[in-house]
């Protein structure tokens, strides 16, 4: 069970925590309710916690799956993932504070499905809707082989044109969120947070599997 959202697993960590088939791995934003998920929290090795720091970019992720989450779950050969998606890791919600691009998103899940013959991908909060919206349909587009436009259809915008959020104010709507799919990918730097807690997490893992 992978999740890539604000919000920390614990709950599943829990209620699996006796289980020798399962392991679970959460990037979450660090200091957010429920304030667990520590990266100390390895529930006896079959769990990793990723707490990251506000701000994580496309290129900080894509570190993290690299040097962590690809090869952490690889090494127990999963006969099936199950990915948690959420919608509010993405730059835009206005509730909490990663900073991803859903490009980034997309790419991160398809690399976890690839590792096992199934897979289950879900849902999880988001709370702009145009965000949302085009991140889950885009995911769909990418899993199920679709090509993604680089405009959408007149249709379309006119769905994402209609949809309204207490929580986001009119002029806060970007123009992108409601003409094409794809995020621009946000190509900020690497921070030495990231790093930091990379290069801790490492040195767990490996003292664990020795």
């Amino acid at each position: 069970m992978v999740g890539i959202e604000v919000h920390v697993g614990d709950a599943v960590q829990d209620a699996f925590a006796a289980d020798e088939r399962v392991r679970t791995v959460s990037i979450h934003e660090a200091g957010r309710w429920p304030h667990t998920g520590a990266l100390g929290d390895s529930a006896q090795g079959r769990a990793l916690n990723l707490p990251v720091p506000p701000g994580l970019c496309d290129r900080e992720l894509a570190l993290l799956m690299n040097d962590l989450v690809l090869p952490f779950t690889a090494r127990f050969a999963p006969q099936a993932v199950v990915v948690t998606c959420g919608a509010d890791a993405l730059a835009g919600d206005p509730l909490t504070r990663m900073a991803l691009s859903n490009v980034a998103l997309w790419t991160a899940v398809e690399s976890l499905v690839a590792l096992a013959p199934a897979a289950v991908v879900l849902g999880g909060g988001g709370y702009n809707p145009w965000t949302l919206a085009r991140y889950w349909t885009g995911l769909w587009a990418r899993l199920s082989g679709r090509e993604i436009p680089a405009a959408l259809p007149d249709g379309a915008r006119a769905v994402l044109a209609g949809l309204s959020c207490d929580l986001v104010d009119d002029e806060d709507v970007k123009p992108e969120w409601l003409a094409m799919l794809a995020d621009v990918p946000r190509a900020s730097p690497i921070r030495a947070e990231i790093l930091a807690l990379r290069d801790a997490a490492l040195g767990r893992v490996a003292a664990q599997a020795a």
